[in-house]
């Protein structure tokens, strides 16, 4: 882990690398003893928008896949069998229930592959158990679900603005999805080093710093990196107690950097990313941290990108 103060990016690198599109695999479902049953044509007199709404309704309602006909029949005024036909080896339900079990089965999916760690915290079951709840109160609303994991911060935020029960979990996920957001977020132009050094040091108090895309500040009263970590590194970890933790989260190419940030490093980087110009953010580590150190600090921050330019000099 990095040393109290330090920035340097200890944590991360390539397991954070996600190169490809979730595709839309449909998993198979436990279905029903066969039926010999023979087909008909369908005689809905539906329009295409119509039985669009039918099946959407009757596929993603939370409860049994009759419970979904039915609330589709009572929204549309059109039964299943007017939709769908019989096979021989499956009833119209029957085919139904293959979409209606497919559609929670690839959420939970998605939702497992970007909460790993939270999937841990919790145990598989109640994972599981969350991710159907999640799922019921936030319906896919995308064919692309590479932004359709960020349901799961709303949820675990609580309601009606009460607080969260467990606000470990939640700050674990927030880090999670920091790391997706991070991947897919566009890649910008960077401040560098050189372009930094050439600007006359009397105009530097002045400098306000844009802050790049791909980069995400997570104060937490938990040690969530630490817990993340010990469990990519294979181990076991127990839910930890309250321990405050700042964490900059930022890439660099394909690859995903974790940087621990002391109080000091992350008040600073937060006031330079809100738009205070540095020579007041700078008045407030005053007294707290040498020249030679915040410098480099500002080294590190830019050579990994954290800024995408500066303005005001």
């Amino acid at each position: 882990m990095t040393p109290a103060g330090g920035p340097a990016p200890t944590e991360g690198g390539a397991a954070e690398v996600l190169d490809v599109e979730r595709a839309s695999a449909t998993p198979t479902p436990p279905v029903r003893k066969p039926r010999r049953r023979t087909a008909s044509p369908p005689a809905s007199t539906l329009p295409l928008g119509g039985a669009q709404s039918w099946f959407l309704e009757a596929i993603t309602h939370p409860g049994s896949v009759s419970s979904g006909a039915l609330a589709a029949r009572r929204t549309t005024g059109t039964s299943i069998d007017a939709l769908l036909t019989s096979s021989p080896a499956l009833s119209a339900l029957d085919r139904l229930a293959v979409y209606h079990y497919a559609y929670r089965a690839r959420l939970i999916d998605a939702l497992a592959d970007d909460y790993p760690t939270l999937r841990h915290a919790l145990g598989v079951t109640a994972f599981e158990s969350l991710a159907r709840r999640v799922i019921d109160r936030f319906p896919s609303q995308t064919p692309n679900l590479n932004a359709y994991g960020r349901v799961m911060l709303d949820h675990l935020a609580g309601r009606d603005g009460r607080p969260p029960r467990r606000p470990f979990l939640l700050d674990l996920a927030r880090l999670e999805w920091a790391l997706v957001e991070v991947i897919h977020a566009p890649t910008p132009p960077r401040l560098t080093p050189a372009a930094l050094r050439s600007i006359p040091p009397e105009r530097w108090p002045n400098l306000r710093f844009s802050g790049s895309p791909s980069l995400r500040l997570l104060p937490s009263r938990w040690p969530v990196n630490r817990y993340l970590q010990a469990f990519r590194s294979g181990e076991a970890p127990a839910l930890p107690k309250p321990n405050p933790s700042c964490l900059l989260v930022y890439r660099q190419g394909f690859t995903v950097w974790r940087m621990d940030l002391s109080p000091l490093t992350h008040g600073l980087l937060a006031s330079l990313l809100s738009g205070v110009p540095l020579g007041e953010a700078l008045e407030a580590v005053e007294g707290h941290a040498g020249a030679d150190q915040v410098m480099r600090w500002f080294e590190a921050w830019v050579s990994g990108g954290v800024f995408t330019g500066v303005a005001g000099g």
